[in-house]
């Protein structure tokens, strides 16, 4: 559905080229390659009564052609009522060499561009003859390699070529000589009829493709600063009545960090939130819906979890208000949600009352399944078959808005670019394709996505959508509210290489799906996963394959890491020797989360008896050693053990690995024995050397045992006599 341009010189490294539909008057010469003209010429019509003026050469950012480039644009929208003048800016830009002064003619033509197709053709490939009435001329200044000289010119509402003119579009043609060769640059300007188009511009709002689930707060800062990204398409969008479409995933990364995001972030978000737009949610991270479809997945992917990035510390400002004084203690049963932290639905909610779907391109297949449920498809002009469809259709039982493919383009084209010049050329155009409408009393404006676009250009673009006199705003309600036209679908080629990416992110899904049963909470892997599924399938990465694959490659080398991050450590060989022990077993967890885990252990070998299951608890971030209950029999060798992981609802964890124990248990038992018989040994030969003395002690001791008794007899004998013979 869309073509890639090349990237304006003001873009930064690693954003989206801008793209634009090819439609009848898209291919509109656009000189990107010169930069911020030094005067910016005013958007409206400019005094009647002024003179031509005067050539003044302003300076402007080395050119990347090498011939010198001239552009001409009709200001003020290319709208010329009656009473108006017409001014017609001149840009000429040298190239790699310096331009001497040169004289400038601008003429324009009588007869109007009737189809849009004369319109296109007009400006990519203009004829003298169309444009026969010189109007003017003007001289442009010297100009230095890479420097443009301006020039206006003006026709005064007065003069006969104006006066009286037919509505209708009108051919301009510049043409100056430099060098002995003639420039031309083709321009249109528009006189209206009062009848024109209700319109509604609806504005992508959407941020630089990223690998991560959500924005960091680093790259929050960034988008949200005073120059940053989002920052102009809030201000470019603020005080007008664009419909937004905004990526979910921008409130949410903001919502997710609380206080802690970016001053610059929290700003950002109260300023959105009181915007009165209407809106609607794009898919999470700006995902294309239609590769998903084309891929089988129907309904597309929507976000399962963001629990992962939210930041507690940032939240607590949830916590109830504190009670004022006298007043009742709130009960329990009021403040049981402790954490208060945000629901899914809480994070994404952008205030849209409407499901729609903004696929890049699609097929009759997708426009029916992404109907499924009410929601609407936003396609435009070249993905219907049927002529001048309304705004809202209808295929089949699918409901459409079809957004106006040129007007599209050449106003997409003015809100990227940097330069005025080149955007007033791209306003002036969209005011010729809207005087030629192609759906009926509504022209929709669907802006390319673009984060790199100015505040000052966006609103250019959405102001330049309602240029001609009596065009109206419309809203989200006023377009779903009509009635709609029956269409049939003209199949666009698909992105093959989005299509092709997601099988392989699924099926990195369903694996981290069952791995992260290790955890209590399984979402915080699994809604980690869908949210990075999803910013892989962003519609922003288009027209940058190389980083695409790059971030691909690296989403793939994650997933795989975090499905390694639980597993058994290389276990060394084992020396046992006792009949009972505990074999440790080292396991690993780098993740930032406690898991649980069960170790099989399995050996055939009937030397060794092993526990076949152990449940293991080990803490974020850590490694543990599981011990490991094993008995010994008798026999002694090498066994081996085979050691797996599974998560406690049976999900295989890790690689499975073999430990080798070299069994000794019977040097124990036979040890045991040794001692025994030993120690039995010395016992019977004490209780022998103990016996034998027993028994010769009587015959050795018995003269010994008389002697006393002897001695004391006659001791008494001899005290008896003498006790006799002293009585005598």
């Amino acid at each position: 559905m869309t073509a890639p341009t090349p990237l304006p010189a003001s873009a930064p490294p690693g954003h989206p080229v801008p793209r634009r539909r090819t439609g009848l008057s898209g291919l509109v010469r656009r000189l990107s390659a010169t930069v911020a003209i030094g005067v910016l010429f005013a958007a409206g019509g400019l005094a009647t009564d002024a003179a031509p003026a005067a050539a003044a050469a302003t300076p402007a950012p080395t050119a990347t052609a090498v011939d010198p480039q001239l552009v001409a644009a009709s200001l003020g929208g290319g709208v010329v009522s009656p009473g108006d003048s017409l001014a017609i800016s001149l840009g000429l830009t040298a190239g790699s060499a310096p331009l001497p002064a040169s004289q400038a003619t601008v003429a324009i033509g009588t007869e109007p561009l009737s189809t849009r197709a004369e319109v296109g053709n007009w400006l990519t490939s203009p004829r003298s003859e169309r444009a026969p009435t010189i109007v003017g001329t003007a001289s442009l200044d010297p100009a230095a390699a890479g420097e443009r000289a301006s020039a206006i010119v003006r026709v005064l509402a007065s003069d006969p070529v104006l006066t009286d003119r037919a509505p209708g579009v009108y051919p301009v043609l510049a043409s100056v000589t430099v060098a002995g060769r003639t420039l031309q640059s083709a321009s249109v300007f528009v006189v209206p009829t009062g009848a024109a188009a209700d319109v509604a511009v609806i504005v992508p709002i959407t941020a630089p493709p990223t690998g991560r689930g959500l924005l960091s707060a680093e790259v929050l800062a960034s988008l949200t600063a005073e120059d940053g990204a989002l920052t102009a398409a809030l201000t470019g969008v603020q005080g007008t009545d664009a419909i937004i479409a905004i990526d979910p995933a921008i409130v949410a990364a903001i919502r997710v960090l609380g206080t802690t995001a970016p001053a610059t972030a929290r700003d950002w978000l109260a300023r959105f939130e009181a915007l009165p737009n209407d809106r609607f949610a794009l898919q999470f991270g700006d995902a294309d819906p239609s590769a998903q479809v084309a891929a089988g997945v129907v309904p597309p992917l929507a976000p399962t979890s963001l629990a992962a990035y939210i930041d507690p510390a940032g939240l607590s400002g949830n916590d109830p208000e504190p009670t004022p004084t006298g007043s009742t203690a709130p009960s329990e049963s009021d403040t049981d949600d402790e954490s208060r932290l945000p629901t899914l639905d809480e994070l994404l909610d952008v205030g849209a009352t409407t499901d729609i779907w903004w696929p890049d391109a699609v097929t009759a297949d997708v426009v029916a399944a992404l109907g499924t449920g009410g929601a609407l498809t936003l396609t435009d002009t070249t993905a219907v078959a049927t002529s001048s469809p309304a705004a809202h259709a209808r295929a089949g039982d699918a409901g459409l808005l079809v957004a106006d493919a040129d007007v599209s383009a050449a106003l997409s084209a003015a809100a990227a670019s940097p330069d005025a010049l080149d955007r007033a050329a791209s306003l002036a155009e969209a005011s010729a394709l809207e005087t030629l409408p192609l759906t009926g009393t509504t022209t929709v404006v669907a802006l390319q996505r673009d984060p790199t676009r100015t505040a000052v250009a966006l609103r250019a673009a959405i102001d330049g959508a309602r240029t001609l006199p009596g065009a109206q705003p419309r809203g989200l309600s006023a377009l779903i509210g009509s009635e709609p036209s029956e269409v049939s679908i003209a199949d666009e080629p698909l992105a093959t290489a989005r299509v092709e990416a997601v099988p392989a992110l699924l099926s990195g899904e369903q694996r981290i799906e069952s791995f992260a049963s290790v955890i209590a909470e399984p979402s915080l892997l699994t809604g980690g996963e869908r949210a990075e599924i999803l910013q892989l399938l962003s519609l922003g990465w288009a027209g940058q394959d190389d980083a695409w694959e790059e971030a691909l490659d690296t989403h793939a080398a994650a997933t795989q890491a975090t499905l390694s991050s639980v597993a058994i450590l290389p276990p060394s060989p084992i020396q046992l020797v006792a009949a009972d022990a505990e074999i440790p077993v080292g396991i690993k967890n780098d993740l930032p989360y406690p898991v649980t885990v069960t170790l099989h252990a399995h050996s055939d070998d009937l030397r060794l008896e092993v526990t076949e299951s152990i449940d293991v608890e080990i803490g974020p971030q850590q490694s543990t050693r599981a011990s490991l209950p094993v008995k010994a029999r008798v026999g002694s060798g090498t066994v081996e053990v085979d050691l797996s992981l599974t998560s406690p609802t049976g999900v295989p964890i890790g690689d499975d690995q073999s430990l080798e124990v070299n069994v000794r248990a019977d040097w124990e038992t036979i040890g045991l024995v040794i001692l025994s018989v030993l120690a039995a040994a010395f016992l019977a030969i004490g209780a022998v050397r103990t016996v034998r003395r027993i028994r010769r002690r009587p015959e050795a001791e018995g003269p010994e045992a008389e002697g006393p008794e002897t001695d004391d007899a006659q001791a008494a004998t001899d005290a008896d006599s003498t006790a006799a013979e002293e009585q005598s």
